[in-house]
């Protein structure tokens, strides 16, 4: 009897061992994210940034998610996970994904073929030569707005963002991209140059309106949003917002103005975060730049993410088969970008591309790493180029933490 009740108290003490031992080691094994979130809390401090959302997602969880700063600096309403932000730039690889969805269907209007002639879709561009009169030795491929590889006008050249023109407020996409066709020649021959287009990315959304027979917002609602469960995600126009009955945070800048000085300095030493002057919302179904004005979360925005990732690694072929996704993740020749618009920012040894990309102007950045399997997004409303430093600071230390 003693001798039975000492072996099933050893037995005991050696499963709790056990136990206390497993508890250890998993938390040795999670990431601590203490020193991001004091980086987050001095930043905006700082007035770096007013304020954001972050997630992580690493190794099949989210590791890491919180809200920081504020969405209003005045009202002092907080920055929540949820609070939804316009991604800019993030945009057009949303897109980017939605094309290839749409090529992969069979269920369109016509056919979507990102390899056919960009004239098989839109015909006024039959005639298109470059400034000089020169004619185009070929069409751009539709692909080849994905990956700004077309000729098209860029954003830096004159008159490259339209989207800040007066002459496109209250059209549709298909005015607006024939006015494009008509009176802006292209640039350069097809398929010869990266040069980062956003006017090609509006192209890219008329060509989706003719295979679809859809609008463009409700085309994104339709094949990307809604299959995967991206609630929150949304072209800005006014059905939208009042759809969504969102209240969006306050877009900042930094001054010109050194906060202690008061004067005027270039570069300041030490800038003050100001109100940023937005654009106006466009009509229901009107002209908005189609790669910079979706609105979106973190947690949706992760969806995407984890899309890609489980499409990869063959876990999850529901929305995009794998062997579409290596066709979307393939790195095009030109730019260091892939077929769908993300960019290439790390390498691996023998110089596979392993971790993607992309940010936007609003002061938005998403990024995939397939060598550690991690997913982070960064959401912001602060202006990207004044945050850039923050934002780099930031992807590198995630970074460094997981890969601990």
């Amino acid at each position: 009897m003693k001798r039975s009740l000492t072996i099933s108290l050893c037995l005991v003490v050696w499963l709790c061992v056990l136990s206390l031992l497993s508890v250890a080691g998993g938390q040795e094994s999670q990431p601590n994210f203490d020193s991001i979130r004091d980086y987050l809390d001095q930043s905006v401090r700082n007035e770096t940034v007013a304020g954001g959302s972050v997630v992580v997602f690493h190794q099949g969880n989210v590791v890491f998610q919180t809200g920081f700063g504020y969405a209003d600096i005045e009202s002092g309403r907080p920055f929540e996970i949820t609070t939804p932000v316009i991604v800019a730039s993030v945009s057009k690889p949303l897109l980017g994904t939605t094309m290839f969805r749409l090529a992969q269907s069979g269920k369109l209007d016509r056919k979507l073929d990102l390899a056919a002639p960009l004239t098989d879709y839109l015909p006024e561009f039959r005639d298109s030569k470059l400034a000089d009169g020169t004619a185009l030795a070929r069409p751009p491929k539709v692909g080849e707005l994905l990956t700004h590889t077309s000729g098209l006008r860029f954003d830096q050249a004159n008159n490259g963002r339209i989207w800040f023109q007066q002459w496109t407020r209250g059209k549709t996409i298909e005015q607006v991209v024939k006015k494009v066709a008509f009176d802006f020649p292209f640039v350069r021959q097809p398929g010869t140059k990266f040069a980062y287009s956003g006017i090609g990315t509006d192209v890219l959304a008329r060509v989706a309106e003719v295979a679809t027979g859809l609008p463009r917002n409700e085309i994104l609602r339709t094949h990307l949003c809604k299959p995967l469960d991206m609630a929150n995600t949304f072209y800005r126009d006014q059905a939208g917002l009042k759809r969504h009955g969102v209240t969006m945070p306050t877009r900042y800048r930094l001054s010109e103005i050194d906060k202690g000085t008061g004067e005027k300095e270039s570069p300041p030493t030490q800038r003050t975060l100001v109100l940023y002057q937005g654009r106006p919302v466009p009509e229901t179904d009107r002209y908005g730049s189609s790669g910079g004005t979706v609105i979106s979360t973190a947690p949706d925005l992760l969806k995407w993410l984890r899309m890609i990732r489980d499409a990869k690694i063959g876990k999850d072929e529901s929305y995009l088969k794998q062997s579409t996704l290596n066709e979307m993740l393939a790195e095009h020749r030109l730019g260091k970008i892939t077929s769908m618009g993300l960019f290439v920012r790390a390498r691996s040894d023998s110089g596979e591309p392993v971790r993607l990309g992309h940010t936007g102007s609003s002061g938005t950045n998403v990024w995939i790493d397939f060598e550690s399997d991690t997913i982070g997004i960064m959401l912001t409303q602060t202006l990207g180029s004044d945050i850039k430093p923050f934002r780099i600071e930031l992807e590198k230390k995630i970074m460094a933490t997981v890969e601990k």
